[in-house]
Parts: structure tokens; sequence; C-alpha cells
């Protein structure tokens, strides 16, 4: 099989396409002939060993992948042959095969094709964690989601939008603001300028009738958490989804106590081993929705696997609004 292989950690366009033996997969894998990949800004990190996990080298990386099964382990008993699955794996996806763990592989639903689910895996389980399982947003409620025009912020909007919520989305440009009203935003708030402390407050405040918002999604850090934190109401709930400024923050605990709010993390990846059934209902509702027209990948480009450093290209330039897809095959 042809296989992108870390060699060492470095420029992403000093990575090759090799080619390898078929992965060999153990009892409790599925072996997965890929017929699409999607592609999420940590992958560029991994590459050039900027992410918060190396893998020791050399190895494949790639986490999102749909394809068809071609084998499974002797005890893996949810999947078989012929099966059209989705996975999302730690590593190996970017290759032509890949040996999946059955706890990271999920059924396609009839009518949604690869390049979809495979575009949909990360982004949409990751809002569904934050959203579902952690926020237990219902409908009528106000929800802002900071960083709303990358791809967890947009498909949060969209899961929030499809449940009833009345949606809020702190971006950094009008472009971008246009995205999210694309994808659900009822009210857009510009984070750029001096004041954006006193804006998302008063603007929060106007939309809400003054008892401010009952969740916040935040993809950002940094000050916004700080600044999100403060226009909760009553019993406001924020839910820590991401660190894209890369300022990791904290909240003081007698501010919480005060306004009887809760500050609560959505990991994706430790759901898979502690709540799998969940994250199955998580995966059919995302194709439910998709099938529905509620929800949609928002896929700019699909590109040929053997075009992997011009896509990375488009996504580290800041060039991507939505996802970048590679066909195999």
């Amino acid at each position: 099989m042809r296989a992108l292989v870390i060699e060492e950690y470095g420029p992403i366009a000093s990575h090759r396409f090799q080619t390898l033996p078929d992965p060999s997969f153990a009892a409790d894998e599925v072996l997965i002939d890929v017929k699409a990949i999607g592609l999420n800004f940590p992958d560029a990190l991994m590459l050039q060993g900027k992410y918060q996990k190396k893998p020791q080298t050399p190895f494949v990386p790639g986490r999102d992948a749909a394809g068809v099964v071609r084998a499974v382990g002797s005890g893996v008993s949810r999947f078989k042959p012929g099966d059209r699955v989705i996975c999302q794996v730690l590593t190996g996806a970017f290759a032509e095969a890949v040996a999946a763990p059955q706890k990271r592989c999920f059924h396609m639903v009839d009518g949604v094709d690869f390049e979809s689910a495979a575009a949909m895996i990360t982004v949409f389980n990751t809002a569904y964690v934050a959203v579902h399982l952690r926020a237990k947003a219902q409908a009528g409620q106000t929800a802002i989601v900071t960083g709303a025009a990358g791809g967890v912020g947009l498909a949060a909007l969209q899961m929030l939008k499809a449940l009833g919520a009345r949606t809020i989305a702190i971006v950094s440009s009008e472009q971008k603001a246009a995205l999210a009203r694309e994808n659900g935003a009822d009210h857009v708030i510009l984070s750029n300028g001096s004041d954006v402390k006193e804006r998302i407050h008063r603007e929060v405040m106007t939309r809400t009738d003054n008892h401010g918002a009952d969740l916040v999604f935040d993809t950002v850090g940094g000050d916004m958490f700080a600044n999100t934190l403060r226009v909760l109401g009553f019993d406001g709930k924020l839910v820590i989804i991401g660190f894209a400024s890369g300022d990791i923050p904290s909240a003081k605990a007698n501010y919480l106590l005060y306004k009887n709010l809760a500050v609560i993390g959505a990991p994706l990846d430790i759901q898979f081993d502690h709540e799998y059934d969940k994250m199955v209902e998580g995966v059919r509702l995302t194709q439910d929705l998709y099938l529905k027209g509620k929800v949609k990948p928002n896929i700019m480009t699909t590109l040929p696997l053997e075009n992997l450093a011009e896509a990375f290209a488009l996504i580290t330039g800041r060039e991507v609004r939505g996802k970048v897809v590679l066909t195999v095959g």
C-alpha cells in the first residue's frame, strides 16, 4: 500500500509517500481499505512535531478515514468484511489501508458518501461530546460559540441550531462572520479591536435581556475564556473544547461560586474508552442530521491522496473555510 511515512519530524513538504506492506491487525482491530481522508489542523502540527503528542518515528500519521472493511480480527463483533465504516484513529489514516481498533470505528449510514463521512468525524464527534454529553444543551437556550468559524465551531453551531438553541458566534473577521451565519449563527460578534471585552458583554446582554447566556463553548482559551465566562447567566456552563489561542486560562473559584457557574471539560479521545456506545449514538445522530440537511461537512476542496502537501498548504496558510478531504483510488 501507499502511505505517508514520518521518518523524522520536520516541514510538511519534507515527508514522502512510501510503499509499505498492508497493516497487520490485532484481534480487536478492523482492516479498512481507505476511500477518503479528512484533514484537521492538528494533523499539520503532528507532521511538524509541534503537536502535544509525538509518536515514535517512523510512523504513518492521520486520524480520520472512511472506507470499506477488508478483514476483521478474531475479537471483532460489530463489523464484518464489506461494511462501509468511518474510523477515528490516533495514527495511520494517511494511507491506502488502515488498521483501526473496533472502538474507534463506526458504521456509515446508507446515503452518506465517503468524503462527507471523513470530513465530519472528528469535528462533529467533538461537537457532540461538548453539546450533548457535557453541556446537555436544550432547545431555547442561548449558546455562545467562540472560534466559531473553525471546524469544531461550525459543527457546534449546526448541532445547537438543530436542537433548537439560540446561537451567538464569536469570530475574528467579516468573512468568518458570513460563514458562521451560513452554519446557523443567529448573531455574530467580532473579536477584533481593543474594546472586545466590553463589546461581547454589551451584545450578549442585549440579546438575552440582561440575563446572560446559558452556555459557552470555548475553542479559543486565553482572554476569550474570561470574556465569555463573565457573560454567563445564573446556572450557566462554560464548556472547554480547546485552546486555539495557545493560552491556557484559569477561572477564579470564588467567581464560579458567586454566580453559580460550572466550567466543564469536553475531551474527545477519552470518550471512546469510557462511553463508546454513546459515541456510536453521536455518529449516528450526525449522519441522520446530515441526511435531513440539518448539518453539513463544509468541504472546501477534495484532492487526491498524493496532493497531501498541497492540501496542508491550504490549511496552514489559513485559506480554508471548512474542510479539505483527500480521496484514495
